[in-house]
């Protein structure tokens, strides 16, 4: 069945009932946990670090294998065992095992105790009625555990040619058309950087333009600069030479370690497919669709960006790029320059250094 396209002044009254009726239904309304806390060490105490899991009622196993515990301790006998995408509901969060030194955070959940670090936090959302009229375009979040592209707007295809892989809570994308697929179903016809896929229309929120405006406009861009304390696998924003924002991060692991010295941010983008530049068997590839967030710093493209892949901050984890929390990616986006278009896939400075600075350690 070919697309539908649903475009110009009378989207919406072309929109059948039964399709937008259809489109509906996955996600539940729930309440959150009461946040944890860590202390930033040395001279920024001030600054209070956002723990690994902040009031998040859901969690999505984003590790091959996870074993749920009796206890919060690997000590403890297995009782369950969760695969890649399965999803648990949150009962609290306690401290047990420091499995890694950098968390002892561990999950309570009806098959046992989760170990936090391999698990993503998802917070309930309602879905959103699909919107037809997009302009040249929107930015969008996928707010469900997880959701199957496809090439074409129709899951009954399940061949090679038309499935695109999956994408998770969290990652971002362009959306230009709202159509109707071959289920009946809307679908947003997404448009990467250099290929179009089509996601459910309710597995996405449309950002708020005013989410994606800048931060601290008022601060000349010279008074600004970023902060990556490798040993300490944190980064701190200063203004002025002080610091108004801090989390944990994960940076580049033995061999693909983040480069030291004084950098600056030259180029932005609300989402990017980052692809590694080898073989699709070797095992140090990755093909990572909507990661959302990202401001390059490096000639070789190494950038801050988010990642939906781990929850494992505080250790180094990358193939060089500081990973941070989507929450935390949006933040840096927002406040840094140069200051992104929201009608472009990517943004770019004219001269190399008028980027916000960014000094690693």
């Amino acid at each position: 069945m070919a697309e539908r396209h649903l475009s110009g002044g009378q989207e919406q009254a072309t929109i059948s009932r039964r399709a937008a009726l259809r489109s509906f239904g996955l996600i539940g309304l729930g309440a959150a946990l009461a946040p944890l806390a860590g202390e930033l060490p040395h001279a920024r105490r001030q600054l209070v670090l956002p723990e690994r899991w902040n009031g998040e009622p859901l969690g999505r196993i984003a590790q091959e294998y996870q074993p749920a515990r009796a206890e919060p301790s690997t000590a403890s006998a297995i009782v369950a065992e969760l695969r890649r995408d399965d999803v648990v509901r949150v009962r609290r969060v306690v401290r047990g095992e420091r499995v890694f030194l950098n968390n002892d955070l561990w999950l309570e959940t009806a098959y046992g105790y989760l170990y936090a670090s391999f698990v993503q936090p998802m917070r309930f959302h309602l879905p959103t009625q699909p919107v037809a009229d997009l302009g040249e375009g929107r930015w969008a979040e996928v707010i469900v555990p997880y959701s199957e592209a496809f090439a074409r707007p129709n899951p009954f295809a399940q061949d090679e040619e038309n499935m695109r892989g999956r994408v998770h809570y969290g990652c971002v994308f362009r959306v230009t058309k709202l159509v109707e697929g071959a289920d009946g179903r809307l679908w947003y016809r997404v448009r990467e950087l250099y290929q179009t896929i089509y996601l459910p229309a309710t597995h996405l929120r449309l950002i708020p333009d005013e989410d994606l405006t800048p931060l601290s406009p008022d601060v000349p861009p010279e008074a600004k600069h970023i902060e990556v304390n490798l040993s300490e696998q944190t980064i701190t924003a200063y203004e002025y030479d002080q610091p108004v924002y801090a989390c944990y991060i994960s940076s580049g692991v033995k061999d693909y370690e983040t480069p030291k010295g004084t950098h600056y941010i030259w180029d932005k983008r609300i989402s990017e497919r980052m692809v590694a530049d080898t073989a699709s068997d070797d095992p140090d590839f990755y093909n990572l669709p909507g990661v959302p967030f990202v401001c390059y710093f490096t000639d070789n493209w190494v950038a801050l960006h988010g990642t939906y892949w781990h929850n494992d901050y505080g250790r180094p984890r990358s193939h060089g790029c500081v990973n941070l929390t989507p929450q935390a990616a949006r933040w840096f986006w927002r406040w840094t320059t140069p200051q992104g278009n929201l009608n472009e896939h990517y943004t770019r400075v004219t001269n190399r250094y008028d980027g916000t600075r960014v000094v690693v350690r």
